[in-house]
């Protein structure tokens, strides 16, 4: 269902060496990002993905590890408003109002964010 492609959230940021893999501008730290993705998973989010990687050899040696700057998000209807709350308190790069980015996909919705 990801339209990003990106690997599974919770795991790759888990196995991910870089000290700050996820959005350095908001979260600072890994450990910070993971705490983020387990926040949406306990308010019912089903799925959550990173953004394509980036991957090049040159920032895993720099860096420990490949980086990105995305999240998608996807969860049950019913549960839009716990889940929106937790998309809010992340601060998202959202272009415009948090309504304006949730898709409806079969039964489930969908949030993409991302930060610059």
């Amino acid at each position: 269902m990801s339209e990003f492609k990106g690997p599974e959230a919770l795991s790759w940021l888990t196995h991910n060496r870089n000290v700050c893999a996820l959005a350095g501008n908001r979260f600072h730290t890994t450990a910070a990002a993971i705490e983020a993705v387990k926040r949406l998973y306990a308010v019912g989010a089903t799925e959550v993905y990173v953004g394509i990687p980036l991957d090049e050899p040159e920032r895993i040696q720099r860096e420990g590890g490949p980086y990105a700057d995305a999240l998608e998000i996807v969860f049950p209807g019913e549960k839009t408003k716990e889940v929106m709350a937790v998309v809010r308190s992340l601060q998202p790069d959202a272009g415009g109002k948090m309504k304006d980015i949730i898709k409806k996909e079969g039964g489930s919705k969908l949030v993409m964010l991302s930060w610059d």
